[in-house]
């Protein structure tokens, strides 16, 4: 009897079901309603889901294609256009090569060499690993390949400091060095997809893109050192831990790597090459790693067990890939630039000083991201740039910079794959992180906007 009561479906649960038959009713019902309306209706149901958690993010995503595609909301080509996207694909690769470094032990090696660097204080250890991530953009361009990279030695290291699962040292460690490849990082330029859109759509806007230096330069001062140590300051206030434990699972001195150990150490140092000189070479990252989970999962590799595909849990797939459709449809639909439209039509921006502007700017941005997920952002705002400009008075490369300090700001980690993919990786709560991600984007507009729009009078972008 309890075993069977487990089962039933929670009351929460059983509100997602009541407002997802609802929504499938109406599609049905409503054949000839505006393609705004009926792409609304799907949208506002799964962001719904997905903000609440009330389902799992797989299931959610299952939900989206299935409405979609029973209704006829949209064509194929956008409905299922996440499965298309490289950011899905480099969560396929990643899942593998996550695979990898666990099942050769190179996670358990790689814990080992930093670890002596990080014993002995749980302070040291969280500025440590977000130091890390932050250090880690610099060189690999993609957001989701480096949470993925990093996820496996996290939680190396963070079983050999003694934290154990559920533990706030634990949770703390991981989230720490993910948050810290992840935040900071929208202040260098090709170390995310929104910041790649924003260049591509500047380009095509106004016929040159910003370049890596204008870029660090404006960005990376505040919301790249400042928000790191206001990232260091919040971690250590909400998840203070005892220092590490010393435990059977201690740290051991380095050991020699195995041959398969040095294999994938091997690839995965020729992978991280390509993905720094992508610049160059013009090979999507998302490919790159495609080749290199190819040679893991080549039988006879010994990077992987038998039947590699069985040990992989591809909620993270079928979650990206729901994601990016979901962008997809608010674009395609027009809902995006309609709800943008809308709030800008409310703004008082013709005789808003310069420091008003620049926050209704920004929090357009930030709160438009709760509807198309950070990379439509730009999408959809860089167009409307030079309009915005000729409002301000600005130049129109501030007002689509602006785009930055909104996007960079994320509520909640639905908004951001490679964050969400992450914590599903590592098996962190999604209560934990929507909590440490409104406490962030709280103190950053509090205390980082003003900040922000200093730097930016002082280097006279204002």
């Amino acid at each position: 009897m309890p075993a069977a009561a487990k089962s039933l479906p929670t009351p929460r649960q059983w509100i997602s079901l009541a407002a997802t038959i609802a929504v499938t009713l109406f599609l049905l019902l409503t054949p000839g309603a505006p393609l705004l309306v009926r792409a609304g209706a799907v949208i506002g149901l799964c962001i719904g889901l997905w903000a609440t958690g009330w389902l799992p993010q797989w299931l959610t995503a299952l939900v989206f294609f299935t409405l979609c595609t029973v209704a006829g909301v949209a064509p194929a080509d956008i409905v299922f256009a996440g499965f298309g996207s490289a950011a899905t694909w480099l969560v396929f690769s990643g899942l593998i090569i996550g695979a990898a470094i666990q099942y050769t032990g190179l996670g358990t090696s790689l814990a080992q060499g930093v670890g002596p660097w990080l014993e002995g204080s749980y302070r040291r250890a969280l500025i440590g690993v977000i130091l890390l991530g932050l250090a880690m953009a610099f060189f690999m361009p993609s957001g989701m390949g480096r949470i993925l990279l990093m996820v496996p030695i996290l939680t190396t290291l963070a079983d050999h400091l003694g934290y154990e699962p559920g533990e706030r040292g634990r949770t703390g460690l991981i989230l720490g060095g993910m948050m810290g490849t992840f935040l900071p990082t929208y202040a260098i330029l090709p170390a995310n997809v929104p910041n790649n859109v924003l260049m591509g759509a500047a380009e095509a806007v106004l016929g040159t893109p910003p370049n890596y230096s204008d870029y660090l330069l404006l960005h990376f001062p505040v919301l790249g050192l400042l928000k790191t140590l206001l990232l260091i300051a919040v971690m250590l206030w909400l998840y203070p831990a005892h220092p590490p434990r010393q435990t059977t699972t201690t740290l051991d001195a380095p050991s020699r790597l195995s041959r398969p150990e040095l294999g994938l150490a091997g690839l995965l140092s020729v992978a991280v090459l390509l993905w720094m000189s992508d610049a160059w070479h013009g090979i999507s990252p998302a490919w790159i790693g495609m080749l290199v989970a190819l040679v893991c999962l080549f039988p006879g590799s010994r990077l992987m067990g038998q039947n590699p595909l069985q040990s992989i849990s591809f909620d993270s797939f079928l979650y990206v890939a729901g994601i990016v459709s979901l962008g997809a449809l608010a674009f395609h639909s027009g809902l995006g630039e309609r709800v943008a439209g809308s709030l800008l039509s409310v703004l008082p921006l013709h005789e808003a000083a310069d420091a008003a502007a620049f926050g209704m700017l920004s929090g357009l941005a930030m709160l438009l991201g709760t509807l198309v997920t950070l990379p439509g952002i730009p999408a959809i705002l860089t167009p409307m740039a030079p309009g915005l400009a000729n409002i301000t008075g600005w130049t129109p490369e501030a007002v689509y910079m602006t785009q930055v300090v909104g996007f960079s700001t994320v509520l909640l980690p639905y908004q951001a794959p490679p964050l969400i993919v992450g914590i599903l990786a590592a098996r962190i709560s999604l209560r934990e992180t929507a909590r440490l991600c409104l406490v962030t984007a709280l103190l950053s507009v509090l205390l980082l906007w003003p900040l922000n729009y200093l730097w930016w009078e002082w280097l006279g972008w204002l």
